[in-house]
């Protein structure tokens, strides 16, 4: 594959995310589409795609600007959006979700999201390993014997639970958090603490469960693990 190697520091600070590294063999770390044109992401470096791209989770990216997963729709990646190597989607609003088709539980209410379009479930669904959900959550065989989900809750068609991911961003000059699944933009003197031990203030300080601390950038967005529930 003949790429064109370009080096965009600063276009990569506003849409870098936690996590995203070089991989071996020349595999990169994700897509994103920057005026028009799809970029594949190595570490802080692009390279403009001349050829589809082929990541994990079945997804294939076409030098267009559009991609697909699996079997499913063609899909157009919006301006700023990234497509991660470990199978997250990331919008220019910070928010994040599985590029998969998968369940959500967000603000109370479970979600199929099959080609990126989300609808609310109709009546029940029952998933191949046994568990069964309604609109709101409740069901029979959930995770740790449960009664109902936890907003942010995720999970694969067949039902196998996907461990969630929150994310912090600095946008527009404000910190917006993603946590079990809503945004919440913080004021400058607020600090949230994070379901992995982090916390992340609205000065734009990340200060990890270890204590040590860095800054976001303009327009960054990071991945942050989110609850772990109980299988």
């Amino acid at each position: 594959m003949k790429m064109k190697r370009i080096s965009h520091l600063i276009f990569i600070a506003m849409i870098c995310t936690s996590g995203l590294r070089a991989w071996g063999d020349g595999e990169p770390d994700g897509v994103t589409v920057k005026d028009n044109q799809v970029y594949a992401m190595y570490g802080d470096k692009l390279e403009m795609l001349t050829e589809n791209l082929k990541l994990p989770f079945g997804v294939e990216v076409y030098t267009n600007g559009y991609f697909k997963v699996g079997d499913g729709k063609k899909r157009e990646l919006m301006d700023g959006e990234v497509i991660r190597r470990d199978g997250w989607l990331v919008e220019p609003s910070g928010s994040v979700q599985p590029v998969y088709n998968h369940v959500a539980m967000i603000k109370g209410q479970v979600y199929v999201v099959r080609d990126g379009e989300a609808n609310v479930i109709k009546g029940t669904m029952v998933f191949s390993n046994g568990m069964s959900l309604n609109s709101g959550g409740y069901g029979d065989n959930l995770p740790g014997g449960n009664l109902r989900l936890a907003d942010g809750q995720l999970f694969q068609m067949n039902g196998t639970p996907i461990p969630a991911m929150d994310s912090a961003s600095l946008k527009n000059g404000q910190v917006v958090v993603q946590r079990d699944g809503s945004l919440i933009t913080l004021s400058s003197n607020e600090i949230m603490g994070m379901d992995d031990g982090s916390r992340v203030y609205g000065d734009g300080t990340i200060q990890k469960r270890d204590s040590s601390t860095f800054k976001l950038h303009k327009g960054q967005t990071i991945l942050i693990p989110g609850a772990v529930y109980s299988r």
